[in-house]
Order: C-alpha cells, then structure tokens, then sequence
C-alpha cells in the first residue's frame, strides 16, 4: 500500500507539536486596559506569566532589550488575542505559540524567537514582522494537526528565518487551509525546506510571493531535505483525480539562489509558477538529500503554467514521471512553458537545460519563448498535441545535441503514456546550435499525424 505522504514521511519529531498540559502558578497582574507588559509578570515562570498575562489583556508586549527564555513547552494564545514580540523568545526547541481562531504574534523592530514553534490552528491567524531562528524544532512554523478543521485566511508576511531547519511546514491531510498568504519574506541558511506544503489535498487559494531565498543546505543527512518552496499531493494517478492533489496556489516573485532545487511540486494541478530568478542552484548543495538538481521540478503534475524563469549558473527544469519504487505512475500533461532563459556559459561543468516529459491521450504542451546557452532541451514521450514556438538554444558538441526529442518509445515500459490519435506536432522559429552555429538536433522519429513547420534550422526525419 503506497504511502499518503509522498515526498517525505514526516519525521517523528513532529509529535512535540501535539497538545501538552500548562503550567500555572500565582503572579503579579499588570494593568494597562487592553494591553499588558510581560516584564511585570513573575520572571521566574514565563510559562504562567504568559497564560495570566493573555487573560489578563488582548495583547501581550514582550518589551525591547526584555528576553524571555526557557519557553520549553506549549503556550496557547487565546481567540483574537495578540502577542507583539519587541524582545526576544528562546526555548529549547521542544517549546511553541499555539496560534487559535484570529490569534497574531508580531514582530516589531528586533523582535525574534529562537528554537520555538508557532503552531497554527485556527482562522484569520497572522505571523508578521517576526525574525526566527534554531535547530531545536523540526519547523519555525507549523501548519497542521490530526484534528479535522478549516482554517481560513491565513497570513505570514514579512518574516526573517535564518540558521533553523525547516522555516514554513504545513501537513495537509487532515485539515484545509482555504486562503493562504505567505509573502514577502527571507530564508536563508537553512537544512531543511523554506517553504514545505505538504500532503495539501484539501487546501485552496494559497498565493506563495516575494520572497528571497539563499543558501539551503542540508548537511546532516535527512532525505529529501533541502529544497526552496516544495508543495505536494498524495498518491499518484495518471487521472488525477482533485482529491489527491495539490492545488489552486500561485507560485510568484521567487528570487533563489545557493540551493540544490528552488521550487518543487509533485502530484499538482491548476497552479501556475511565475517571476522566478535564479543563480547557482547547483548539485553542490544538499549532497545527500537525494533530491534532483534543478531550479523547478515538476513530478507528475496536470493543468499548469510555468512564466517568467530567469536562470543563470543553474540547472533548469525536470518536467517528469510521478514514480514511486520505480513504478512510473503518471505522467505531466496540459501544460504551458513560457518566456524561460538559461545562461550557463559561464558555469565550470553540465547541468540539466530543460528536460521534459509528457504525453497522454489527450493532452497538450506549448513551449514558447525560450532561450537557453549552453544548455539542451530535451523531450520524451508524445502528448497528444506539442507546440514550440520561438525556441533558440545552444549547446556544446562535446557535450551532445542541443534540441533532442525521444518521441519513440514503443519499445519502453513509458511508452503507454504516448498519445496515439490525433496527433499533432507544431514547430516555428526554432533553432538549435553548437557553439559554431552548426545545426545540433537529435530526433529520433516524427509520426504525428499533423506534423506543421516553419522557419527551422533543420529538417525533421521522414515520416
């Protein structure tokens, strides 16, 4: 029986997110109507000065230069109540914010938390403002639980994680998120995901956007560690079904660099990623991880728009099979490439172009505006019908050809994703080059019934 979680089965750690009883003791009250101070509460059990000080005000003010620590197990913030955090939080990483129906923690000036977890549980919650760090967690943010419950408009902005492990964590399958905004925020030095949204088959309307994204480097030996922004379904299914998948979310404004694979998505459908800068994503970060290298890979995905992709010193794009235990299981269709350059000129070894596989019976894939050097564009299997328009690559010849399309597979196992009525193959204005400008093509067999061409600088092989 295949696994709910694809990409990862959540580490076990994550059983300190589960609800643990509170400590209470007797403390000094504040006054101040609806705001209170955590300095005046009792310094020596910040576990009870909390939960008094949350019952004594609607928000409660952890002051500049004030650092509270030991926060080593978990502290609720009722409904609609604030934490505004000036100071400083630490813990031992066992210790997290329960975040309930319209709860906030703010951030403010050099506000931060070190080695705790805000765990969100409810609607309309917001995390803004607020610079985290630690490697006691698993998560900087946890977005999930077993119990069933819709959490509706959630908002994370502006936020600072460095030196942690994973920054952003949702686990999907037991609950939905129905409108999400996670914006215009940094994570950098990391061993785990930025941004991971996981086993999401319920969640709708999330919008991922502005955020930059450095130095993601797993070093200590996690599989599947170690990737920019990564959103995944549950089981694959080459009818994908909406119930498994992830989808209805935007992908916006990335900027990334320093990371062995900068946005990932497996099992996805309706989503669009878009405005993505990138620089040295390279296969000499997270070694270990076993993870490809590439700047977008995209796993057994349907129905989706790729627009805008800057890259430069970096692995393009893995469009390919979902595969489980070497089970190819379905393959990406529907699907639109766009405005999409790659420079490698300057890089000391190969890296991946843009490599793609598609097909189905009936299903589609449009790639336009494309400019790739040094770096190949390759294409496996045969969707019903296949579009390239405006495409100029090159690619060395000692390194091999720079267009490859491998529409053959009759004799492969993969072979039963190809589309085989109706077939239609499109290509204008394409060219594909070596370094001398010498035509650098390999096809292996062109049987479309529709075959249309214009402006090549090469032939197609006969039908």
């Amino acid at each position: 029986m295949l696994k709910k979680i694809t990409r990862r089965t959540f580490v076990t750690s994550c059983s300190l997110l589960a609800a643990t009883p509170l400590l209470s003791s007797r403390i000094a009250r504040a006054s101040g109507g609806g705001t209170v101070d955590i300095s005046q509460y009792n310094h020596n059990d910040w576990i009870a000065s909390f939960k008094q000080a949350f019952a004594d005000g609607d928000m409660v003010v952890v002051p500049e230069n004030l650092t509270c620590k030991n926060i080593n197990t978990g502290i609720f913030i009722p409904d609609g109540k604030t934490l505004l955090i000036r100071g400083a939080l630490t813990g031992n990483g066992r210790g997290r914010f329960v975040l309930q129906e319209g709860s906030k923690v703010i951030g403010e000036g050099k506000g931060r938390t070190e080695n705790i977890t805000l765990d969100v549980r409810g609607s309309g919650c917001v995390i803004q403002g607020l610079a985290m760090s630690g490697f006691g967690p698993v998560t900087q943010i946890y977005i999930g639980g077993k119990k069933p419950r819709v959490m509706r408009n959630l908002l994370i902005d502006k936020i600072t994680v460095t030196q942690a492990n994973y920054a952003i964590l949702r686990q999907g399958f037991h609950n939905q998120v129905d409108g999400a905004r996670i914006t215009n925020s940094h994570f950098s030095h990391l061993q785990g995901d930025a941004i991971e949204w996981n086993v999401a088959i319920n969640d709708r309307n999330i919008l991922i956007s502005d955020h930059v994204i450095d130095n993601i480097n797993c070093t200590n030996g996690k599989i599947n560690w170690g990737i920019g922004i990564g959103l995944a379904g549950s089981t694959y299914d080459n009818e994908y079904p909406e119930k498994q998948t992830v989808k209805n979310f935007v992908v916006a404004n990335i900027t990334g660099s320093n990371c062995r694979q900068l946005v990932h998505v497996e099992n996805g459908k309706h989503f669009i990623i878009r405005n993505v800068k990138a620089k040295n994503i390279t296969p000499d970060f997270s070694k270990k991880a076993g993870i490809d290298n590439a700047t977008v890979a995209i796993y057994g995905c349907d129905n989706f728009v790729i627009d805008n992709i800057d890259m430069v010193d970096s692995a393009g794009m893995l469009i390919g099979y979902g595969v489980i235990k070497g089970d190819y299981l379905s393959i990406p269709q529907n699907f639109k490439l766009n405005d999409i350059r790659l420079d490698n000129r300057q890089l000391a070894y190969k890296l991946r172009g843009i490599q793609i596989s598609s097909g189905n019976a009936t299903s589609f894939v449009a790639i336009t505006n494309v400019e790739m050097k040094r770096a190949t564009l390759e294409l496996h299997n045969k969707p019903q019908h296949l579009f390239l328009r405006n495409i100029n690559v090159m690619q060395e010849s000692k390194v091999g050809p720079a267009l490859t399309m491998n529409f053959d597979l009759r004799k492969d196992v993969r072979g039963k994703f190809m589309a085989k009525e109706e077939t239609l193959l499109s290509l204008a204005n394409v060219t594909a080059v070596n370094e001398k400008g010498q035509s650098s093509v390999d096809i292996d067999r062109v049987d479309q019934h529709v075959v249309n061409v214009e402006r090549l600088n090469f032939t197609l092989p006969h039908r």
